[in-house]
């Protein structure tokens, strides 16, 4: 089944059933999360249930005191600091390209589908986004920064390829210099935090999917009916009232180390059993390199390295109290396994 989904953004379609619904974005640009005050095109936004105003190409999105996320193509997360700007270009799924006005911009680049693209945009400077990482524009002084993946610069002095730990100067000649991927400011930490409150709903939403038969309305792999291929949507989780990503098959961390899982790996998640985990079953895994250093119930830094081997299937057991108890009502469950409690995904301070 799929239609369209009331009062949400144009271009998201819905596949499955009521309770499993497998959103698929026809475009980037949804404004997912605002904390403060921000505009589109000079009018206050607000995003509340069920009504996700988007950005349309050659429009202003900007905030002021506050901070806000954006979706682009599935599984890339653009989120901008106080007093920043920034200019949808286009917003085609296979062309995506944000250009940066004022302030500071990062995104975050969980999964990226070999249909589409990400491109930041800073005075005559491009930035091509090719892998899984973390990215960040700085208007002033004019910086480009790669705490993970792979990017390609182009200006009129020429292209640069920068990887992790790498930044250049938008101001003038091109150059790769080194920098402290440790050194964070608010924006990166907020970053941080929404980036686990998303993978606690994607533990909740794939459970729920598993439970539900919900992932059998998947799009398969180049599915021509969706025209993307494969992984291309997001999942509306009610319980949090907001976007995540679920991918369709294997599992993956975030650059901040947070795991997103599918509804075939979830209940293989040491989180999912509220303790200890077995190894994953054999699928796709892509992007691990995060190495699960956050635990997705629990989104506070430092998570023991034992949650990596757990997830690698290095180690079976190993006792990882993650995955507590239910808040805000009931805990999920699938397949007969009792699943972590899902909190709500408000007040992110």
């Amino acid at each position: 089944m799929r239609a369209l989904v009331a009062g949400l953004a144009v271009g998201f379609l819905v596949a499955g059933s009521a309770s499993a619904q497998y959103v698929i974005s026809a475009h980037s640009g949804v404004i997912q999360y605002v904390e403060g005050t921000a505009y589109l095109n000079d009018k206050p936004v607000q995003p509340k249930a069920g009504e996700f105003p988007d950005i349309k190409e050659n429009q202003v999105f900007r905030t002021e005191q506050g901070m806000a996320e954006v979706l682009l193509t599935p599984g890339v997360f653009l989120r901008l600091g106080e007093n920043s700007s920034v200019k949808m270009v286009s917003a085609k799924l296979s062309d995506t390209r944000v250009e940066v006005l004022a302030g500071s911009a990062m995104v975050e680049c969980d999964d990226l589908a070999k249909d589409n693209a990400i491109m930041l945009l800073y005075k005559g400077n491009s930035m091509y986004l090719t892998k899984h990482g973390l990215y960040r524009v700085d208007a002033e002084p004019g910086l480009f920064k790669v705490y993970d993946g792979e990017a390609i610069v182009k200006a009129e002095s020429g292209q640069l390829t920068l990887h992790k730990g790498k930044q250049t100067s938008l101001a003038g000649v091109l150059m790769a210099e080194n920098f402290d991927v440790k050194d964070e400011d608010a924006l990166y930490r907020w970053s941080d935090r929404r980036s686990g409150y998303l993978a606690k709903a994607n533990v909740s939403s794939a459970n729920s999917l598993a439970a539900s038969g919900g992932y059998g309305y998947y799009p398969a792999y180049g599915d021509p009916m969706y025209g993307f291929g494969g992984w291309n949507g997001w999942f509306w989780n009610p319980m949090f009232g907001m976007y995540t990503y679920v991918p369709y098959d294997g599992f993956l961390f975030s650059p901040f180390g947070y795991g997103f899982w599918s509804p075939y790996t979830v209940w293989q998640s040491p989180y999912f059993y509220g303790g200890g985990g077995g190894g994953v079953a054999p699928g796709v895994s892509r992007n691990t390199s995060g190495g699960g250093k956050h635990a997705p119930y629990i989104p506070v830094r430092g998570g023991s390295s034992a949650v990596a081997r757990a997830v690698a299937g290095h180690a079976s057991g190993g006792g990882l109290a993650h995955g507590g108890g239910a808040a805000n009502g009931g805990s999920m469950s699938a397949s007969g396994h009792s699943g972590g409690g899902a909190a709500s995904g408000g007040g992110h301070r």
